[in-house]
């Protein structure tokens, strides 16, 4: 009787050893302007983990409705201001930094790369062009918004904006207008298209972001350790090359090959 139970026991013991830990997937909502650096790490969390990430797509007004109405995820990244609206949805003290999206012209490859790197040079290009195509803002697009903001400027009286529903790398690919401007996260992901030069830094252009776990999370420690993983020091080349500056050092080193990741899903309804 006492060696069955020892045998028992044994088996037991072996067979906790062998089954392996249930990983947790999950969920985060981010719009497109970071969603091609986030696929990257996501796709090195999964190889590292097992964990699978779903990154859910979406323009920020979606993803504050998906928020507020506690459309399941784990994670949410958005511009700082537009995560304070939704602060009573998000895990205390698990907001972070994770850096910023510049903005830069494109050119259809192949196209003309003018020197714009002060204000005085870029208004005389986009004048002597006459025209310079952006996102729509009416469908959603904060960049394109932000660029339209920027036209308004004296310095660029007498340059017509063009806004079109598409990005802007699709917008001089598919020859819509000769130059487009733009988040450069949206502009280096797609070989029709080349980056002509940040915008001035005398504009300041750029959209800042920050990443929570949200506070209904069904995997909160693990998302907790994928936000910590995205912000790590080591993930700062990922994110440069992608588009999205999280260290003053490398705005200006050369960026990795950054293909554009299969579709992303849109929440429930949306």
């Amino acid at each position: 009787m006492r060696d069955t139970a020892r045998l028992l026991l044994i088996a037991a013991v072996l067979m906790t050893a062998s089954t392996p830990a249930l990983s947790s997937d999950l969920t985060v909502f981010a719009p497109g302007i970071a969603s091609v650096g986030l696929r990257k790490l996501a796709d090195e969390w999964t190889a590292q983990t097992g964990n699978k990430v779903t990154i859910t797509g979406a323009n920020v007004g979606r993803i504050l409705t998906s928020v507020n109405g506690n459309v399941p995820a784990d994670l949410v990244l958005l511009p700082p201001d537009n995560l304070k609206e939704i602060s009573t949805k998000l895990a205390p003290g698990s907001m972070v930094t994770l850096g910023r999206a510049l903005f830069g012209m494109a050119v259809k490859a192949g196209g003309p790369h003018p020197d714009i790197s002060t204000l005085p040079k870029f208004a005389a290009v986009l004048k002597a062009t006459g025209v310079i195509g952006y996102p729509d803002p009416l469908v959603g697009s904060l960049s394109g918004a932000m660029v339209a903001d920027m036209l308004k400027r004296p310095e660029f009286t007498g340059v017509a904006g063009r806004p079109l529903k598409e990005n802007a790398a699709n917008i001089v690919k598919n020859g819509d207008a000769p130059f487009s401007g733009g988040v450069i996260s949206e502009e280096i992901t797609d070989p029709g298209a080349e980056l002509v030069g940040l915008f001035p830094a005398a504009l300041d252009m750029r959209i800042d972001l920050s990443v929570a776990v949200l506070s209904y999370a069904a995997a909160p420690d693990d998302a907790a350790s994928f936000l910590r993983y995205i912000t790590r020091p080591e993930a700062a080349a990922i994110w440069h090359g992608c588009g999205v500056e999280v260290n003053d050092a490398i705005v200006t080193a050369p960026r990795m090959a950054c293909p554009i990741p299969p579709p992303a899903p849109r929440p429930p309804g949306q």
